[in-house]
Formats: structure tokens, C-alpha cells, sequence
């Protein structure tokens, strides 16, 4: 993997991509539950924790397509290495594990997809996550998108069975990173919750949670299902059809 950099500007090809993808697409509505805030989120600060649902690839799709602010994401460490991981990666864990394709759709998408993709998530702005020790470098990146003004994305959900509409787990990583940027900066990171939905396709913007108040009267293991309960509960305001 090259090294990393931080995306601080929006690039002719990335914009020349998110257009594309606008003309196919079709833009979802959005709920802000920001009161004066741009409903697509143009005016979510610049340090802040953004937690969001899958959905299929619909979710991330979107939200780095129509949403308004820029931000980086926590993705597959694999996506950023050369074919044959990515080949892998999209074969054996996103197609086959998570979206339950056959093996002919899986393998044909893993190799098409694989010879593009790479290009596509550096142009995205990718941090990649690691199961093991190097998350530490993980958080890092992190550290540095944060330092220069630029929110992170992450996607909590425990995927191992496929994407559901309603979340039942969280993996606790963007706890475990807010705690310690707040070790290090003294600042009680904002995170706030999103969730896509389908069919109608809507994008809900939740209000913001701060970990550090949550701790005064919670766990982290509370904290989480409390984040998870309440990613959950912004289905109600995309369900209007």
C-alpha cells in the first residue's frame, strides 16, 4: 500500500466520478435531524465522528456520493493491496459471505471489480482497518484526517452474516478511537449517526452523542448498544413511502 495521505481537497476525477454516479443514480431524500443545519450535511463540523449503515454497498454508495461534507472511511485494509487481495477480499468476504452471491456472480464481480477498484478507493479516501495489531495505524491515519479538519466515517456494524436493515451488533473501534482522541486533544468528539435506507431511498442524519458525557453514567458496552439502538431507531424516519 502507498502511504497515506490525507484527502483535504476534492479531486477533478472525484468529482468527475461523484457526477457520473448522479446521472445513474437516483439522489435519495434526506432527514436532518440537525435543526438549521443543510439537510445534506454541508454544515457538520469539521471534527466529528460519523458512524453509518451499510445496507447492501447502498449505504456507503450513497453516502459518499450525496452527502455534502467531505470525510474519509475506515474500509478493508485488503482493498488498498494489490489484485490478487482484492480479488480475495471481494470474493470470499463482500460477495460471497456478506451479500450471498453464487459463485459464477461472485467470481466474475470479484475480478472486474477487482482490476478497477483500487484506483476507486484511493480517489474515495479510504483509511484502512486492520483486525490485528496494526490497527494502531489505523488510528493514526485517523488522527491526521482529524487534524486537518477532515471527519471520519466509519461503519460499526458486525457484517460476518450479511448487511441487515435492523443493526444487531457494533464492533467498538470508533469508541476506542474517540476515547483516545480525547486523551490526546482534551475534546470530546461529536458522532454523529446515520442511516440509509433502500426502499424509499432516504439518507436520516441523527444528533450528534458524545462519548465522554455517555461515560458519566455508562459503560462502553452500554455506550455501544446505545449507539446501535439509536442508528436502529432512525429507520422510522425513512420509512415514510
Amino acid at each position: 500500500m502507498k502511504e497515506f495521505k490525507v484527502k483535504t481537497k476534492q479531486s477533478t476525477f472525484d468529482r468527475m466520478l461523484r457526477g457520473i454516479a448522479r446521472i445513474f443514480k437516483r439522489k435519495p431524500k434526506f432527514v436532518n435531524l440537525n435543526d438549521g443545519e443543510d439537510e445534506r450535511g454541508r454544515d457538520l463540523p469539521k471534527k466529528c465522528i460519523l458512524i453509518g449503515n451499510h445496507n447492501g454497498v447502498g449505504g456507503a454508495f450513497s453516502f459518499r456520493t450525496f452527502m455534502k461534507n467531505r470525510f474519509m472511511t475506515w474500509g478493508a485494509y485488503q482493498m488498498l493491496g494489490n489484485f490478487v487481495s482484492r480479488r480475495k477480499y471481494l470474493y470470499h468476504v463482500l460477495y460471497r459471505q456478506k451479500l450471498g452471491w453464487n459463485k459464477f456472480r461472485a467470481g466474475f464481480m470479484s475480478v472486474f471489480f477487482g482490476f478497477m477498484s483500487r484506483r476507486f478507493y484511493q480517489v474515495a479516501g479510504i483509511i484502512p482497518t486492520y483486525p490485528d495489531s496494526r490497527v494502531r495505524l489505523t488510528f493514526k491515519y485517523s488522527m491526521q484526517c482529524l487534524e486537518h479538519d477532515i471527519p471520519i466515517f466509519v461503519f460499526p456494524e458486525n457484517s460476518d452474516e450479511g448487511y441487515k436493515e435492523q443493526i444487531e451488533e457494533f464492533w467498538p473501534g470508533f469508541l476506542t478511537f474517540s476515547e483516545l482522541y480525547y486523551r490526546r486533544h482534551k475534546e470530546d468528539l461529536p458522532i454523529y449517526t446515520c442511516y440509509y435506507q433502500k426502499n424509499p431511498k432516504t439518507i436520516a442524519i441523527g444528533k450528534p452523542m458524545f462519548l465522554q458525557e455517555l461515560r458519566k453514567e455508562h459503560s462502553e458496552k452500554e455506550c455501544l448498544e446505545i449507539f446501535r439502538e439509536y442508528m436502529n431507531s432512525l429507520q422510522q424516519f425513512t420509512d415514510q413511502r
